[in-house]
């Protein structure tokens, strides 16, 4: 009996160094050392293509499926004019038709007619169609409840057209859900908030999960001076809302009581109309400096006020020992839900939260202490690994059958 595993992500996780990468190179390192894993994605650039040559990559197999669109501009629009109208024909979200196109289809039915697995883990619910008949045998991981965020994107809104378009937007992503959430055997969320939302819509056979760390670094920063750490690129709207909120409306108060306190950005983007004084934007850093750099502050933040899932910044500046200050949404998925951050989701009291911290270093070591206990628990240890690995593999018992074609569908195709 075959104990590989199939996984299905748009693109090749662990090049790309955003938090969905850091989500999924952290959940395929559960399944790694006992399973052969085989990729396949949709896209792969040659950055990538060099990376999946490398020894250090976690997959057996890289196959790659092209999305419809790709091959020249008027193919493009072309596509993008019918997966328009398909999407408000049919009350399903545009980006599915990019991620479940013919292409892919006719790889996934090559491997699948060349090789059994034991399961099959897919990531986002835009893959749902090109798995239908196969969703006894797989494992949907959904980072976020992206109706929710949208939600809430629209709720602040100022302009009127825009507001109305994203809330058809969410309308469409709450009926697909529906639709397509209650056929998968195993639906896995980065969060208890998410997977309740998701069981609002129908979905029953779902778990959420912590996401899995590496371990826990030997050495901790010593959490002087009175530099505030902000981790993430202001280019991506959750996070650019959440420093021009906390420079807006908590860091002046925050300045009156300590003045010499700075801001410093980790990460890119165009900075704009982010001015405020003490804030130093220092960009992309290099992944061998950024552990020194971040052990530099003495707190950081997650002022973050949109979108739902697991916020990977806040494992990460926890990671690397620093106390956080966050949000309710922010807080969900991390050891700051279970007491191991100060949350505060007003102005005032989030400012009163970043100063406690910085007038009290003793106060500032106590959550460091906290928040290591709490990843290593729930987070970095074997136990937490193995956990993480039982739920990919499915809620039936270890002994999966391999997978074979169910119902109508044939796999037996070739490529076209």
């Amino acid at each position: 009996m075959s104990d590989d595993i199939l996984w299905i992500k748009s693109r090749m996780p662990g090049v790309v160094k955003d938090g969905s990468s850091l989500v999924s190179t952290g959940l395929i390192s559960c399944l790694q050392n006992d399973h052969a894993i085989d990729l396949l994605c949709l896209r792969l650039t040659a950055r990538e293509e060099a990376q999946a040559a490398e020894p250090s990559c976690p997959f057996r197999t890289v196959f790659v499926a092209d999305t419809d669109n790709a091959g020249g501009i008027a193919r493009r629009i072309g596509c993008r004019v019918s997966y328009t109208l398909r999407s408000e024909l049919t009350s399903t979200p545009r980006s599915v038709f990019y991620e479940s196109g013919h292409r892919a289809r006719a790889v996934l039915e090559r491997v699948l007619a060349e090789r059994r697995y034991r399961r099959i883990i897919a990531e986002y619910y835009t893959v749902a169609p090109l798995l239908e008949g196969l969703e006894s045998q797989t494992s949907l991981v959904l980072h976020d409840a992206d109706h929710l965020s949208i939600d809430l994107e629209a709720r602040q809104e100022l302009s009127l057209p825009r507001r109305a378009w994203l809330n058809h937007r969410a309308t469409q992503m709450r009926a697909f859900v529906e639709r397509v959430g209650p056929r998968f055997d195993s639906v896995l969320t980065l969060t208890p908030f998410d997977r309740q939302a998701y069981e609002a819509l129908g979905v029953e056979r779902i778990q959420s999960l912590d996401v899995p760390l590496p371990d826990l670094p030997a050495q901790l920063p010593p959490l002087e001076g009175e530099s505030i750490a902000f981790v993430g690129s202001v280019d991506y709207t959750p996070n650019r809302d959440a420093l021009a909120w906390f420079l807006a409306n908590v860091f002046p108060a925050v300045l009156q009581r300590y003045p010499a306190a700075r801001v410093q950005v980790f990460g890119g983007g165009n900075r704009g109309s982010l001015r405020s004084p003490n804030v130093d934007f220092l960009g992309r850093i290099p992944q061998g400096e950024f552990a020194r750099a971040l052990g530099t502050a003495a707190l950081g933040i997650a002022p973050v006020r949109l979108g739902t899932g697991v916020k990977v910044k806040v494992l990460d500046m926890m990671w690397h020992g620093l106390p956080v200050v966050c949000t309710s949404p922010a807080s969900r998925g991390t050891p700051a839900e279970h007491g191991a951050a100060l949350i505060a989701d007003t102005p005032a009291t989030f400012a009163e939260a970043v100063c406690e911290l910085l007038g009290s270093r003793a106060r500032r070591l106590e959550l460091q202490g906290a928040a290591q206990k709490l990843l290593f628990e729930r987070h970095a240890s074997p136990a937490a690994r193995a956990c993480v690995a039982r739920k990919l593999l499915g809620w039936a018992d270890a002994s999966v059958h391999p997978l074979t074609p169910v119902g109508a569908r044939s796999l037996c195709g070739s490529p076209s």
